[in-house]
Formats: C-alpha cells, sequence, structure tokens
C-alpha cells in the first residue's frame, strides 16, 4: 500500500541505495537561472528618484534658460542698450563713434567683457546682450546656493519668483547694469555666508573683489553695497549691549579674523578700481562722483510719494507675486515666527533698498530690479516657513494661481508685445510698461541696411547733422564717421530738418522710437484686467522721426567738351 502511494506520487520511498545505485545517478538535477538580459538591465537600472524639489528645479532651468537666452536679436536695442553697446564696440576697438569722455556711465568691466565678446563673436544686438542674459541665469542659479539660509522650500520659492517675474525678465534680456549689479549682489551674499561658515582668504578675497564688482556695476550696485553695510550696523549695536565682555570678544575676533577682514578691504576697491581702467579713460574719479552725486541731487521731485508714483504701476501691474509674498513675509518676521539674523538683515536690506529707489530723484525704471532682488529674497524666508506649517495646504493652491498669472503676464509683456508694432491702429495699440523711455521701432534696422549696402569701402562714411539717437548710430555702426556733411555718402538727423541732398540721393523718412507713458487717472477695472490680459493700452503713444539720406555712389558721368564750330 506504501508502494502505490509513492508510485502515486510519482516517486518511490526508500531508505537508501541500491545495490550497484551511484548517488549521482540519483540526485535532482540541479535548478538552471535562465541566461541574463543585460541589455535589458543596464536599460532599466535606475538613475535618480524624481521628487517635486528636483522637478521644480528642473522646470524653473529650462524656463530661465529659455526666457533668458533665445531670441535675443529679435527686439531691436533701445537708446540705453545702444549707449552700453557703442561704448563696448570702442572698447574693442573696432570703431570710434562716441568718445569716451561723452559717455561718464559706462559700466566699465561689464562693457569690457561685452568688447572682447564682439572680437571674439563680431557686434550685433545679441552679443550685445549676452552678457546680461548669463547675469539673469547667474541670478537664479544663486537661489539655489541660497537653499542653505532660506531653507529648500524658500530656494525653490526664491527661484520661481525670480524666474517668472516680467521686470527681472525683461531686465535679463536687455543690456541693464542694474540686472548685473543685483546678481552679482547675490553672489556677495553667497561669498559672505561661506566665509563666515569656513573663513579663508581665498574665500575672504572673493568675496572682495565680489563686492566692489557690484558696486562698479551700477550705481544701484554702489547703493546696494552701502545698504549691505548699513544693515550690519543696527546688528552689531544690538550685540554691543546683549553681548558680555565685548571688548575681549572683538580683540578675539580680530585675532583669529583681523587677516581676512583686510584682505576684503583690500580686494573691493582694487576690484573696483580694476573695473574702471577697463574704460579708456582710466578711473575718472571727478566722473564718477558727478555721476553718483547726481542720482542723489538729479532732477526729478525727491521724495518717497515721487517715487512710488513711479514704481507702483510696475510693481503692482507686473510684480504683484513678489510684492505679496515679501510683504508676507515681512509680517512673519515682525511677528518673531521667524528667529534669525539672516532673515532680519533681509529686512533691512529690503527696507534701504526700497528706501532708496523711492527717494533718490534721479529715477530709472531698471532701477526696480535693485528693489526686487531683496524683496525676493526676503520673501524667500516666509515662504519656507509657511511650507512648514499647517497653513501650507490652504494657501498653496491660491499661490500658484498667482505664480501662473505672473507667469502669464510675464509672457505678455515680454514676448507678445515686446516689440512695436507700428501696422497697429491708433486706438488698438499694444506695448508694456518698460517703453516709457522708448523702443525701438522694427524698421530700424533693415533702413540702416539698406542705407548702406553697396557702399565701397572708401566711401562708407556717415555723418549726422546734430544730436543722433544712440540707436540709429549703433546701426550705422560699420559706417566711418565725418565731421563734413558734404564728404560723407550716408547722412543722419533727427527731429530736425534734412540738409539738402541731390535728386538722386536715396531719402528715408521713418520713425525709430516709441514712448507709451500710461496716464494711470484714467485707468478702471477693465482696462487694467485688459492690459494685463492682451497688452492693449490706453491713451496715446508717441513717436520720433529720423531721416537718412544717402548720396549716389558710383563712377562719374564723362565730361563732354564740345569743339568750337570751324
Amino acid at each position: 500500500m506504501a508502494s502505490a502511494e509513492s508510485q502515486e506520487h510519482g516517486s518511490e520511498w526508500r531508505l537508501g541505495l541500491e545495490p550497484g545505485e551511484s548517488a549521482q545517478a540519483t540526485a535532482a538535477p540541479p535548478h538552471s537561472e535562465p541566461p541574463r538580459d543585460l541589455g535589458r538591465a543596464r536599460l532599466e537600472r535606475p538613475l535618480q528618484v524624481v521628487t517635486v524639489e528636483h522637478l521644480g528645479w528642473a522646470l524653473i532651468a529650462l524656463y530661465a534658460l529659455a526666457s533668458r537666452a533665445l531670441g535675443l536679436g529679435v527686439r531691436p536695442l533701445d537708446g540705453a542698450e545702444a549707449r552700453h553697446a557703442l561704448a563696448a564696440f570702442n572698447l574693442a576697438g573696432i570703431g570710434s563713434h562716441v568718445p569716451m569722455a561723452a559717455y561718464p556711465g559706462a559700466a566699465g568691466w561689464i562693457d569690457a567683457l561685452t568688447a572682447g565678446l564682439f572680437n571674439f563673436a563680431g557686434a550685433s544686438d545679441c552679443a550685445a546682450r549676452t552678457i546680461y542674459a548669463l547675469a539673469g541665469l547667474l541670478l537664479i542659479a544663486m537661489a539655489f546656493e541660497m537653499r542653505h539660509y532660506v531653507g529648500r522650500a524658500g530656494a525653490l520659492g526664491l527661484a520661481a519668483m525670480l524666474a517668472v517675474s516680467p521686470a527681472l525678465t525683461w531686465y535679463s534680456r536687455s543690456a541693464s547694469p542694474a540686472l548685473v549689479g543685483a546678481a552679482m549682489a547675490l553672489v556677495t551674499i553667497n561669498l559672505f555666508m561661506a566665509l563666515r561658515a569656513n573663513p579663508s582668504r581665498r574665500r575672504a578675497a572673493m568675496l572682495g573683489i565680489a563686492g566692489g564688482l557690484t558696486a562698479a556695476a551700477d550705481t544701484s550696485g554702489l547703493a546696494t553695497v552701502a545698504i549691505f553695510i548699513a544693515a550690519l550696523v543696527p546688528l552689531g549695536i544690538w550685540d554691543a549691549v546683549a553681548i558680555r565682555n565685548l571688548k575681549l570678544r572683538i580683540q578675539v575676533w580680530l585675532d583669529r579674523y583681523g587677516v581676512h577682514l583686510a584682505t576684503v578691504i583690500v580686494a573691493a576697491p582694487a576690484a573696483w578700481a580694476a573695473s574702471r581702467l577697463a574704460l579708456h579713460d582710466g578711473f575718472a574719479p571727478d566722473r564718477l562722483l558727478a555721476a553718483t552725486y547726481s542720482v542723489i541731487t538729479g532732477t526729478g521731485h525727491r521724495g518717497l510719494q515721487a517715487g512710488l508714483r513711479f514704481y507702483l504701476p510696475t510693481a503692482g501691474l507686473y510684480e504683484f507675486l513678489i510684492v505679496l509674498i515679501g510683504a508676507s513675509s515681512t509680517a512673519i518676521i515682525l511677528a518673531l515666527r521667524v528667529r534669525s539674523r539672516f532673515a532680519v538683515w533681509c529686512l533691512l536690506w529690503t527696507a534701504g533698498a526700497i528706501a532708496w529707489g523711492l527717494w533718490t530723484p534721479a529715477r530709472e525704471p531698471a532701477r526696480i530690479v535693485a528693489m526686487l532682488v531683496p524683496m525676493a529674497v526676503l520673501g524667500a524666508i516666509g515662504f519656507d516657513w509657511l511650507h512648514r506649517t499647517e497653513i501650507w495646504r490652504y494657501i498653496w493652491m491660491p499661490l500658484a494661481v498667482v505664480a501662473v498669472a505672473s507667469l502669464y503676464v510675464g509672457v505678455i509683456a515680454n514676448f507678445v508685445n515686446g516689440v512695436p508694432n507700428p501696422s497697429e491702429a491708433p486706438w488698438a495699440r499694444h506695448a508694456n510698461l518698460f517703453r516709457a523711455d522708448g523702443a525701438t521701432l522694427p524698421d530700424v534696422p533693415s533702413v540702416a541696411r539698406a542705407a548702406q549696402s553697396g557702399l565701397p569701402v572708401d566711401l562708407a562714411t556717415v555723418a549726422y547733422a546734430g544730436p543722433v539717437a544712440p540707436q540709429i548710430r549703433w546701426y550705422l555702426r560699420n559706417l566711418r564717421p565725418l565731421d563734413d556733411l558734404a564728404a560723407a555718402s550716408v547722412i543722419a538727423v533727427e527731429d530736425a530738418p534734412a540738409p539738402m541732398a541731390s535728386s538722386d540721393s536715396k531719402r528715408w523718412n521713418f520713425a525709430y522710437s516709441e514712448t507709451w507713458r500710461p496716464d494711470f487717472t484714467e485707468i478702471d477695472a477693465a482696462r487694467a484686467l485688459r492690459f494685463l490680459a492682451t497688452g492693449e493700452i490706453w491713451g496715446a503713444a508717441s513717436q520720433r522721426q529720423a531721416t537718412i539720406i544717402r548720396r549716389p555712389v558710383g563712377p562719374a558721368a564723362p565730361t563732354v567738351i564740345l569743339t568750337p564750330p570751324g
């Protein structure tokens, strides 16, 4: 019965080997694994687990690269950009159209880098904006580095605010030294914090160089460095009151870190001086002091109220994301929800930047950058605190909606309505808030190319009848300038009667610049929403006219000599 049961299960129960039977014959066959597919294993090997943070940084990096680096030459240079481009053109040794003495505002080291780029890649609109576009990318890259000080979520929020900001996007795509100064300011902050964490002479030298380049980039950069130092004073006074044995602590600190302090003090002026030497006129301290003095005592209405009227439209209609988060973070810090010396310093930096920008009478639209960047850093601190609380589950969706709205407004302002369209009807024009100083019309480069096409090298000359806009000079930069109107092949004149020319000369009368200064006393909710949604303006846009004359070029007609009748 046992034998039948064993056979039923397919095997026979035995105590041992039968006589003459080997162990190898009765052993079970070994289990063989299928051959491994190495190609499939390599393709399915996990490289990185994508988190929400990774995805956020990837999206921000892609948008920043696309919005800052693509199509830099689509929009013609405006007047301010053309002045910097001409200064770099002269520094490159390619042309001599604008004497450096006539351009004391040249940003030495920035224009020097642009001049080197001109020598390497040729002078063009794209090359004139490349250094500034790289500074825009550096600004966002520094947000990633600041995650050690504002938190991981705060750094992600800071990068998003800087990336989608309409104003920062615009000035990253323009020749704006204020944007470069803001980027160098964040570099300076990161180097300062790194020096505190791990002091070394190399870091001290790098901090001094970064501070010097920040001050040399623009008058707003010089003000930023001064505000940096001024914001440390209240913290030092607090330490003097709260810390015991302050004198002994200062002596110990100087013994340990005095050499680093001396390195910073020496490196910063040296970097600033080297940047000024990039100009042909050297240091020019009198001009620098005059330019700085004119910012404080220049023409215009001094005071916070006049400054609000100038900058509030851009801040309210375009930069509502940074303003909202910055104001919320201010309330959080003042309520002592965030106890951090860095947070207090950022609050002082923001207050100083806003006060300086609003009070100084020499106002420029680009100087709003010096106010937006500290406000965004301050907002990042509050953003990170909110992310760590239960409040976050209720506010993240409204914040996302506001961020998407800011992104949409920035795309409309920068890319849809970035270039004026002269073919639009006067009652249905579209523009953005960055045209207060005039935007170059798209026909200017083509008219300039037509005026100088086919000119032989010896006759490629231009004369300017009176003051002519920098953008017209820029697009005629390949012509050799002359002072004699009668000897030049091309004559350019702006807002004045053109000189007389022969009947066979070619003449182009064209509008070269369009300016829109909105009157906010005429705006209502419907117009504001229509402007944000489509860029349709209210009021009239003004244009400036110019004339280019090209004399005929060709072999002289043979002289006919009539013989007297015989």
